[in-house]
């Protein structure tokens, strides 16, 4: 059955203790003074921290300021983080409960954190914090600073959403030349420019070109690719190791490809009928040594086959969403052959050549590094792949199976149990089609060691399948839709 529940650790046992002590003596001191005496609230803090710091190492503080909300703090959340920052710290990350502190409580608080390496903002950033950052902070190698989201009720449409960071915020930290990983908002469009602070193209155009050691951007929403593409400004080699780039052509992956030598990770989405060989071509003849590669809406080719002859030694994790329905037994084959040190492969797919012949012969070697497989959409034999997948790997961990048609799979998982290739599955996750019957879904759990998420559509009641999970203190996330 699925592995037991833990005790934590004795570590954090003391963390959360070490919390709930200081918690209880920063509300006293807190309601010890009225509003109008905060100074001197704001004194006796700064007692209580000088009096941890001569008993606790510098370096824990870091933890228990990480692990704050592990124990909710009922007053002013100011004074719990008065109490567990000091200057020495080298990470921060806000909690929910940050997000009402007013500005200068951070303007004033991050001024004196002259030695973090890693700072998280999100949703309480803004131009003016911002500024203080990129002069207080000269070390830091991760940063987030998604922008404070005020609401502002308009005369004409319903409620705008007004951001807090513009090209300013980033011409800020434009110095901060130590930066490898930078979490923002995506630019906006010409009309959110009227409304309130934004950034722009430009603008993250200016700040990638002035960090030269900048591994990974991070913008949600955003084609990252297309925006240095589209530039009119000589910029590169960036650092930057991961790109997203969409609705991409061969003479812009080119220009990308040149602008950032280093990737590791390149996302290509390409929805035109034109080209496709041509952008797989310009990835074939370039020195990038890929890690990961995900194409969405290609076609197995020849131009494909040829590209992961050449770089898929190099590949740890293949994704392809396939949309001209040709993908075959053939063609799975080759990737495997191809790419032998696989861990993470997706194949999307609706060919109906997806079959395994009658008197299939399975190669030796090919998928043998494989921990994640996510399978679908629909006209293949889901047991019949399955069990190929199975064959070839003895590790699998994490599966992932997408269907569009509903579709009873309950003989297929039972022939996997009773042939042991679910024993090292730690996730399984069944798309909401596939019809899957209580007692499989009880047998998965009492016969698999290692599962501890699964997600399946319940088609009946489960309330004695929690109860046997609560009762036998499984460390098990049984989930539906």
């Amino acid at each position: 059955m699925s592995p037991r529940k833990q005790p934590i650790s004795l570590f954090k046992m003391c963390v959360k203790s070490c919390i709930t002590l200081i918690n209880s003596a920063c509300y006293v001191i807190e309601k010890s003074y009225p509003e109008n005496m905060f100074h001197e609230c704001e004194r006796q803090a700064f007692e209580l921290k000088c009096y941890l710091m001569s008993m606790l190492p510098v370096r824990l503080f870091d933890v228990l300021c990480s692990e704050r909300t592990c124990c909710q703090y009922r007053g002013d959340p100011r004074i719990q983080l008065h109490v567990l920052t000091h200057p020495n710290m080298t990470v921060f990350r806000k909690c929910d409960l940050d997000n009402g502190i007013p500005q200068g409580f951070w303007i004033e608080t991050i001024s004196n954190f002259n030695r973090l390496a890693v700072l998280d903002l999100k949703f309480i950033c803004t131009d003016e914090i911002l500024q203080v950052v990129g002069i207080s902070c000269p070390l830091l190698e991760e940063i987030n600073i998604v922008s404070r989201v005020d609401i502002c009720k308009s005369l004409f449409n319903a409620s705008v959403l007004i951001r807090n960071v513009s090209d300013a915020g980033l011409c800020s930290i434009a110095n901060l030349k130590q930066l490898r990983v930078l979490a923002m908002d995506p630019p906006r469009n010409e009309r959110a420019i009227r409304v309130g602070r934004c950034v722009s193209q430009a603008g993250i155009i200016m700040l990638v070109s002035e960090l030269p050691y900048l591994e990974e951007l991070r913008i949600e929403s955003c084609d990252i690719g297309s925006t240095l593409i589209g530039t009119a400004m000589e910029i590169g080699p960036l650092s930057l190791r991961k790109i997203n780039c969409h609705f991409a052509s061969a003479d812009g992956i080119r220009k990308l490809i040149k602008i950032c030598p280093f990737l590791r990770e390149l996302s290509v989405t390409h929805v035109f009928e034109h080209n496709k060989d041509a952008i797989l071509e310009q990835i074939s003849m370039s020195d990038l040594r890929l890690n990961r590669l995900d194409l969405s809406f290609f076609s197995y080719t020849d131009s494909m086959q040829q590209l992961l002859c050449i770089k898929g030694t190099y590949l740890t994790h293949f994704s392809l969403w396939e949309i001209d329905n040709s993908l075959t037994m053939d063609a799975v084959l080759s990737i495997g052959r191809c790419c032998p040190n696989l861990s993470s492969l997706c194949l999307m797919t609706q060919s109906k050549c997806l079959v395994i012949p009658r008197h299939f012969r399975r190669p030796e070697k090919i998928f043998s590094e494989l921990r994640n497989l996510t399978i679908g959409n629909e006209n293949f034999n889901i047991g019949h792949i399955l069990t190929f997948f199975f064959e070839c790997t003895q590790n699998l961990e994490k599966l992932v199976i997408k269907y569009q048609t509903n579709i009873n799979i309950d003989e297929t998982l039972t022939h996997l149990l009773e042939k042991g290739c679910l024993k090292n599955i730690h996730c399984l996750w069944l798309d909401c089609t596939l019809e899957v019957s209580k007692d499989v879904v009880k047998r998965i759990i009492s016969t698999c060691e290692k599962l501890q998420m699964f997600t399946v559509d319940f088609m009946e009641e489960m309330n004695d399948v929690h109860k046997y999970i609560n009762e036998n203190n499984l460390d098990l996330k049984l989930g539906t839709y």
